[in-house]
């Protein structure tokens, strides 16, 4: 018997759950999504059949038994559970823990096998909603739990899922065959790729490049992303006159970026925890892509980072908040990047790589259904 699989996700689009739609089992996937639509805005063409639950919920026959006081939850239950049997769905991957527990007990009561995986704002700001951790627990029926950290890995077993049952999955990214070329000013080029929100610290990242500057008139920083603190972003650059040192790109286009990957030697990221929310990084896919294209990496002492960069070999960690630190870090990669970018993307290679995820992944949700294996192929 074949292994069908279902991958539950708040949206498509962002680049690691395509990822895992189109390439855990080609041909034999279906997803369920909250929301139809693109994260950063339009849509997204889907590649397998999927059921968008904003769009279900608005379809007449629906909305009748809403107003006759039918259930949401029983209706949007009765509707994946058709969903799933139609397709076949032998085992299903949950991606968020916040997003996915409402689907847990349906999962149950089909005896479905699942995984769920965390990213970070869901082993962070949700889990200290009223009553989230202990929500938590009802992943103590699944096959995984999975994390993209050991500083998170812990803070589920403390809420007291069981340790045996919660692993880290640090994700994966292409990684390119080669180590790009670079001549020795790739390493004043800096770039940022990030949205711009609190818990990414563009305006501490932009203070510190400020100072290192201020210091070395050869130093350029490429930000890519938005947000909604792009216009702050925007309003720090005009205000302190570096509109000729610092480009922000906007939301680019990946062929932007995977140009700016191979020019530029220094990736940079200063991460912190959301004063306001807690909300934290769980590990940044675009630092693992940074190292995976053999850039120094210079971020921060936050969450998971410090399990992908060590610390002066494959690249330089400041604490939270401490720009001044962070702008000395700017000044000596300048000299170190090469060697610091080499053995990240030997990193990279051996840890990060995306058939290397691939193959976690196989094992937690395929190892043991239907009575066998499916590996990679």
């Amino acid at each position: 018997m074949n292994a069908s699989l279902a991958i539950f996700t708040t949206q498509l689009g962002a680049t690691f759950i395509n990822r895992h739609v189109e390439d855990l089992l080609p041909g034999s996937t279906v997803a369920v999504a909250r929301y139809g639509g693109h994260p950063l805005g339009g849509d997204t063409e889907p590649h397998c059949p999927v059921l968008f639950l904003d769009r279900w919920a608005l379809q007449l026959s629906v909305r009748i038994k809403r107003r006759l006081r039918v259930s949401e939850s029983r209706l949007r239950d009765a509707a994946i559970e058709r969903f799933l049997r139609r397709h076949g769905v032998t085992v299903v991957l949950g991606e968020y823990l916040d997003q996915f527990v409402d689907f847990v007990p349906l999962l149950d009561r089909m005896r479905l096998p699942y995984v769920v995986q965390g990213h970070g704002i869901d082993v962070s700001a949700a889990i200290r909603e009223p009553g989230m951790a202990k929500r938590y627990l009802a992943y103590t029926s699944a096959r995984a739990v999975l994390t993209r950290c050991e500083f998170h890995r812990q803070r589920l077993v403390q809420i007291g899922l069981p340790p045996e049952k919660v692993h880290v999955n640090p994700g994966g990214v292409d990684v390119p065959t080669e180590l790009p070329e670079r001549g020795a000013d790739a390493y004043k080029r800096f770039l940022a790729v990030s949205r711009m929100a609190a818990k990414k610290g563009p305006i501490y990242l932009l203070e510190a490049f400020r100072i290192a500057a201020a210091q070395d008139p050869e130093l350029t920083l490429d930000f890519i992303g938005g947000g909604p603190l792009f216009p702050a972003v925007r309003q720090f650059v005009d205000a302190c006159g570096l509109q000729a040192r610092i480009r922000l790109h906007g939301i680019a286009s990946e062929d932007i970026k995977q140009r700016l990957l191979r020019e530029c030697g220094v990736f940079v990221q200063h991460s912190v925890t959301d004063p306001d929310t807690g909300d934290e990084e769980g590990l940044p896919a675009a630092i693992q892509e940074a190292m995976a294209y053999g850039m120094a990496v210079v971020s921060t002492r936050h969450s998971g980072i410090p399990e992908a960069v060590i610390e002066g070999s494959t690249g330089l960690l400041v604490n939270e908040g401490s720009v001044t630190d962070m702008a000395k870090a700017f000044l000596q990669v300048t000299s170190s990047g090469p060697e610091l970018g080499k053995a990240g993307y030997r990193r990279a290679a051996a840890e990060f790589g995306a058939r290397r995820e691939t193959q976690r992944l196989h094992h937690w949700l395929f190892d043991g259904v239907a009575g066998r294996s499916i590996t990679p192929s």
